[in-house]
């Protein structure tokens, strides 16, 4: 041991000590920097990995929203000088089209029925999530009354009702149209914000009318016994052409009628609505009474026939006309006879 460390042969013995012990460590010492070495890479990395995802690269989940992936496209953009927004767009257009959506991109439709049909009125929906709800509410000023959620319907109206129409139309069903059913009904997707579809929907009240000749509405028709009825029915202000024209006397429907024989009936359809006639050939007194054309239960006008025996028609009608021609005739005489009567009466006080 040495005890003076100044002394230079003991700072010799020192060295030869420290490197002998240092020699068997250096294998050790490689190693250690070696993981050293390693993990340093490895941080470096994930460190750029987590970059690269807080940039937008990464494809989002499927709970981003329209937000996210606008903040997404615009951190891409910054950063990248829009190298990456491409990546990031299409991955934010493939969560989106995954998304429920509805089939009529433009978001609205406008539906017109006539009255007492049935309106349907549909709302298609695409990638419908399985805890995804349709609805379907009825707009009425500032108020939302609940009609439909899912297949259960809540109206207390029984005219209202949802038909799911495979693969994706959630189709409410409302019986017997009213005028009072006109209005906005929208159909909602329960996301966030929730998804509107809305259709507008038009009731129809349909114009019916017997007319002339010349186009006049009448109220009555007079032939005479063994002549040819023609009657003419004008349909207008339809939603579209309709055939659907019933003809009764009475209440004996006469457009599938051969028990009698000689009835015809011609319907020439309009772009919106149509006229029929009806024929009967060889009228007699039983063809007598009303006839009525009808569309529906609720669309219908009634004409009274009148057959006359051996009477031409136009001799009643001249005999309504002279009878009115003679209420002038009957004042003036009237008026002769009050006169005189006064100029009597002045005649018998001046005495």
């Amino acid at each position: 041991m040495c005890l003076f460390r100044n002394n230079a042969h003991c700072r010799r013995i020192e060295r030869s000590a420290s490197v002998a012990i240092m020699k068997p460590l250096q294998p050790l010492s490689t190693v250690f920097l070696l993981i050293v070495s390693i993990v340093t890479f490895a941080s470096s990395a994930l460190h750029e990995k987590e970059k690269h995802i807080s940039n937008g690269l990464s494809i989002a989940p499927l709970a981003l929203t329209a937000e996210d992936y606008a903040s997404s496209i615009q951190r891409s953009d910054d950063d990248d000088g829009g190298g990456r927004h491409s990546l990031t767009d299409a991955a934010a257009m493939n969560l989106a089209e995954r998304s429920p959506r509805f089939e009529d991109a433009s978001g609205h439709a406008n539906v017109t029925v006539q009255l007492g049909d049935t309106a349907f009125l549909n709302c298609k929906v695409l990638d419908l999530q399985d805890k995804t709800q349709v609805s379907w509410v009825r707009r009425h000023e500032q108020e939302l009354h609940l009609l439909t959620v899912g297949m259960q319907t809540y109206s207390t109206d029984s005219r209202f009702s949802l038909h799911f129409q495979h693969p994706n139309d959630w189709r409410l069903q409302i019986k017997f149209a009213r005028p009072r059913d006109e209005g906005i009904y929208e159909c909602q997707v329960s996301i966030h914000p929730p998804r509107i579809y809305t259709v507008r929907l038009i009731v129809a009240v349909p114009s019916v009318e017997m007319v002339d000749d010349h186009g006049r509405v009448i109220e009555e028709k007079i032939y005479k016994t063994g002549s040819t009825i023609e009657l003419k029915c004008v349909v207008s202000k339809v939603p579209g052409p309709t055939a659907n024209i019933m003809w009764r006397h009475g209440l004996r429907i006469l457009n599938y009628d051969t028990s009698r024989g000689g009835i015809s009936v011609k319907t020439d359809l309009l772009p919106y609505g149509a006229v029929s006639r009806l024929y009967i050939a060889n009228a007699s007194q039983r063809d007598a009474g009303n006839y009525t054309c009808n569309i529906s239960e609720s669309s219908w006008t009634t004409v009274v026939v009148h057959i006359l025996n051996g009477e031409h028609p136009a001799a009643m009608q001249h005999g309504q006309s002279s009878s009115s021609e003679r209420r002038p005739l009957v004042i003036s005489m009237l008026v002769v006879v009050m006169a005189s009567w006064f100029f009597m009466w002045k005649c018998s006080f001046s005495r």
